[in-house]
């Protein structure tokens, strides 16, 4: 009998492993890019077959805090639905990355606030590669990047709940020399430095590249290999303490062509993505690098060539069946302006008007736009958007509305599904014989006729 339960505490044990990291449905196909200009060729990559949301890993450094730029990059990811995963950096100094201060992470917090995101999470990765000494000043300081990294969380998290911090993606094929640190080493003084640090992350990035050399197999698993990230999640929670399952974002992997054919190296990415990340629940996200970077030293890497053309693993992943993604969007809306009588007669009809901005994250149009009336003696018709008008966020669109009114006096109230309520007042006409050719009959058809042509 215990031999029973055992067995069924490990099956459940096993089966909470394998649970998805996202309720709904994601994408994981992905892209880094390095040029804004490049997210069409992403798009098109990332959300073909059946796709849509796929993901785009892109540096933005400290000395590019140019709002209008990063706002038009996310609302083109909005629009061509992408998934921004931004990596923040420092300044470069010749061939080596300045050492970020603690300071500056109120700037980064500040800024990254300040642009209307595509989706509610917020992916920020805080960082690369610590654990060599050309991404760190020429230094490996595992216990200073434990302080940044937990400052970052702090700080974002404060700022807004929405922000997603992932951890810099290590080395992981780095030996312990002069210019780098070995990733199990770097963690355990990381640790050491602020304990549960691991554990006040939402995410983990990776970069697991088949290593060493590039040489590795799709099919080979453990250290520095395109399964990687597993020998990671193992040692932090053998090792340091992690309790979280945490979600698993590649934001870097892939075969150089140096050494291998082009259809050998998109063989390998077919193979990798079929066979190990689509399957594993545990990966959120695969962004190989890098798709459009055909200068030195990056050009083995490429996914485009000098003259514009792709590689064969473009066309190869592009062909692979993918799902549709449903990130949440916040939705928000602001009313600009109303238009109706606050004080009418009874038993009569009234057209308004009300005008709209769009202060969420969501395009108004992509999906049925409708906003239902509350129950109320006066309901007013639902707010629909006709077919294919687009309202992007901070567009205003003006909707015409109907209601009538009861034939009983008193105060009504008039709204919409999540916007404010507005008091109507209602009045009865007194009664006269021959209604048609009363005064007051004619005074209100004239008032009514006046505020449909106003409207208008």
């Amino acid at each position: 009998m215990k031999r029973v339960i055992l067995l069924l505490i490990f099956i459940l044990a096993f089966l909470c492993l394998k649970t998805p990291v996202f309720a709904s449905e994601n994408n994981k196909f992905g892209i880094h890019i390095s040029h804004l200009g490049d997210i069409d060729k992403a798009a098109e990559l990332v959300n073909s077959n059946d796709g849509d949301w796929g993901y785009v890993t892109i540096v933005i450094q400290e000395n590019d805090y140019d709002h209008d730029k990063w706002q038009n990059f996310f609302d083109q990811c909005r629009e061509k639905h992408l998934i921004p995963l931004v990596r923040i950096a420092a300044e470069p100094i010749g061939e080596t990355w300045k050492i970020p201060t603690i300071d500056s992470l109120t700037s980064w917090t500040d800024f990254l606030d300040s642009l209307n995101w595509p989706i509610k999470n917020r992916y920020v990765i805080i960082f690369n590669e610590p654990n060599q000494t050309k991404e760190w000043g020429n230094q490996t300081k595992p216990k200073e990047y434990s302080h940044i990294l937990d400052q970052a969380i702090a700080i974002f998290k404060n700022k807004n709940a929405d922000f997603f911090i992932l951890n810099a993606g290590f080395d992981q094929a780095a030996p312990n020399s002069n210019s780098t640190m070995e990733e199990y080493k770097f963690l355990q003084q990381m640790n050491f430095e602020v304990p549960g640090i691991f554990n006040k992350l939402d995410g983990w990035a990776s970069h697991s590249y088949p290593n060493h050399g590039y040489t590795g197999k799709p099919w080979e698993t453990g250290k520095a290999s395109v399964k990687g990230y597993e020998w990671e999640l193992l040692v932090l929670k053998n090792n340091f303490g992690l309790k979280k399952d945490l979600p698993v974002f590649i934001t870097e992997t892939g075969w150089p062509r140096s050494g291998n054919s082009k259809l050998i190296t998109s063989g390998y990415l077919e193979q990798a993505f079929t066979n190990v990340w689509l399957p594993d629940k545990r990966v959120a996200a695969v962004t190989p690098f890098i798709l459009n970077y055909p200068e030195k030293p990056f050009n083995n890497f490429s996914w485009f060539d000098s003259q514009g053309n792709p590689y064969p693993q473009y066309e190869t992943i592009k062909q692979l069946l993918k799902v549709a993604g449903q990130p949440e969007q916040i939705k928000k809306i602001e009313i600009v302006s109303i238009s109706f009588p606050s004080f009418i007669p009874a038993n009569n009809t009234f057209i308004g008007k009300i005008t709209l901005k769009n202060t969420g994250q969501s395009i108004w149009g992509e999906k049925l736009f409708r906003l239902l009336s509350l129950p109320s003696p006066i309901s007013p018709t639902s707010l629909i958007l006709p077919d294919k008008v687009i309202i992007k966020p901070d567009e205003k669109y003006s909707f015409d509305f109907k209601f009538s009114t009861p034939s009983t006096a008193g105060e009504y109230l008039l709204s919409w599904q999540g916007l404010p309520e507005y008091r109507v007042t209602v009045f009865e006409a007194w009664k006269l014989t021959n209604t048609s050719q009363t005064f007051f009959n004619r005074l209100v058809n004239r008032i009514t006729n006046f505020w449909y042509n106003f409207l208008r």
